[in-house]
């Protein structure tokens, strides 16, 4: 009767009546795992790509990445583990991503995006190229995916941030600037320069001094923050306070000649004619239009017309697109 029941099974349809080697070779079938995925998937040579797995991790950190693509190569052959594939795609994208091959790092990223969404590495990654790129509108989502599940993450916050400041929405960049320079406890001079630039476009002179007084403490020999200090007291009208942070500012870098030039119109804006004439680096420097022009603008503050056009002249003669036509603007109004 079972013989009988057999026969009329599916699983006999498939093999009564077949070649004899099939009929023997099916009582083995049976011995076989019942994880198929292990045998048809390489899950007996997981040993052999761990190994290989182990070769890339040491050539990724040595940044040997001509080593670590020619070994993905070999270890995606092996058929390996989900697991062991999952890591081998993340050394493999963030070596493309460091060669600057960006077009590859991003279709490694997108597979094991797909294969492994939980694994927040390849969103975030994807993310940060697309930032890179100036793809600001395919960041945002991948940033926000990324802090829905770890809201902690310091460059996702940053990130997303950078990606609001790039289209403008610089009331919600604060939100995420602020969210990671918390997180990072104040020690990324970077983040907090950028963080302080971001502010004093929105004229948030507040968070912008509170920021560039992290700054100040972290690194009391930069010269940006106290830049930042000089322009947030300009913006609220001090110029005498704006003028003291800016020449601290010089003295901790003297070489820079735009600091130099700061100056110079702080003390334009304050009517201290004599101290901007003062300020004003040679005319030999990189700058040598804007100092042709803010030149020309206390000469002729102080009524010295004819210089100041001489200075105007030169100015629209030798400066870039913006300082030329701006020059040539103020030496037609002054005829």
């Amino acid at each position: 009767m079972i013989r009988d029941n057999f026969r009329r099974s599916r699983t006999c349809r498939l093999f009564c009546g077949q070649s004899s080697i099939i009929k023997l070779a099916f009582p083995l079938l049976l011995l076989y795992p019942l994880n198929a995925s292990a045998f048809l998937f390489g899950g007996v040579s997981d040993k052999k790509a761990e190994d290989m797995l182990g070769v890339m991790s040491l050539n990724f950190e040595n940044g040997d990445c001509r080593a670590v693509a020619a070994i993905s190569q070999d270890l995606f052959r092996e058929k390996p583990s989900s697991a062991i594939r999952e890591k081998a795609y993340s050394y493999l994208g963030r070596c493309y991503e460091t060669q600057g091959n960006y077009d590859k790092a991003i279709t490694v990223y997108k597979l094991a995006h797909g294969l492994y969404p939980e694994n927040d590495l390849f969103s975030g990654r994807l993310a940060s190229i697309y930032l890179k790129t100036g793809f600001y509108d395919i960041a945002v989502p991948l940033f926000e995916k990324v802090l829905k599940r770890r809201s902690d993450d310091i460059e996702a916050n940053a990130g997303l941030a950078r990606c609001y400041a790039s289209r403008g929405f610089l009331s919600k960049a604060k939100v995420y600037y602020s969210r990671a320079a918390i997180l990072g406890n104040f020690s990324d001079l970077g983040l907090l320069k950028e963080y302080a630039s971001q502010m004093l476009r929105i004229r948030d002179w507040e968070e912008a001094g509170l920021i560039a007084g992290y700054g100040i403490k972290l690194a009391p020999g930069e010269a940006d923050f106290y830049e930042v200090m000089a322009r947030i007291a300009a913006g609220r009208g001090d110029y005498k306070t704006s003028a003291g942070h800016m020449r601290s500012a010089i003295m901790r870098d003297p070489a820079r000649s735009d600091l130099a030039l700061e100056l110079a119109l702080i003390e334009l804006l304050a009517g201290n004619y004599e101290a901007a004439l003062g300020a004003i680096p040679v005319t030999g420097t990189r700058h040598r239009a804007m100092s042709l022009l803010i030149r020309g603008m206390v000469l002729h503050k102080k009524g010295e017309r004819v210089r100041a056009l001489e200075y105007f002249k030169e100015a629209s003669d030798n400066g870039d697109s913006f300082i030329s036509a701006f020059a040539a603007s103020l030496l037609m109004g002054s005829h």
